[in-house]
């Protein structure tokens, strides 16, 4: 009984770990801007997600990961604007199977399976509107599960990691 446990927990473990791997995340940002002057934001308008439930997910998460570093939504004359982006394709995947000795292909025989797995794919833009330009930017796939109950978690994972270091000091990456 101890040992099952022992067991179970180290698979759960790993399918976590495996989701966490499957996440890209990575940011890019203007090495010369001062990200300390930013006090107030607001939403431009992106390529939101067509599901409206994710697309209240993406907003709120991102309100809270900047609310945690300091930054107040603004009605008017905000600092920076945020925009996203975010987007779900589909992947096809080949899975063959030979009908020969080991697996290997004999004389044609065989079968061949497509599948198509959904990638999802986001983009954080910030802008200073004083300077006109885009600041910094935040990108992260594989935040799109088939299982809707997931994408929330994966989610919300995925932009801590991209705002992790916000806002980044001038000159360092």
């Amino acid at each position: 009984m101890k040992i099952s446990r022992i067991v179970l927990s180290f698979c759960f473990l790993l399918l976590i770990a495996g989701s966490a791997l499957a996440q890209k995340v990575s940011v890019d940002f203007d090495k010369s801007t001062d990200f300390s002057k930013y006090k107030t934001f607001a939403w431009a308008k992106g390529t939101p997600v067509e599901n409206p439930l994710f697309h209240q997910r993406i907003v709120a998460g991102i309100e809270s990961q900047l609310a945690a570093k300091g930054l107040q939504k603004a009605d008017s004359n905000p600092d920076i604007i945020i925009t996203y982006a975010a987007a779900t394709d589909t992947q096809v995947s080949i899975n063959t199977m030979g009908g020969g000795p080991f697996g290997g292909w004999r004389l044609g025989a065989g079968t061949a399976t497509v599948d198509k797995v959904p990638v999802g794919q986001l983009v954080v833009d910030i802008g200073d509107m004083n300077a006109r330009k885009f600041v910094w930017r935040g990108t992260a796939s594989g935040i799109i599960s088939s299982k809707p109950e997931k994408n929330e978690k994966v989610l919300n994972a995925a932009l801590a990691k991209m705002f992790q270091n916000f806002p980044q000091a001038p000159g360092k990456k």
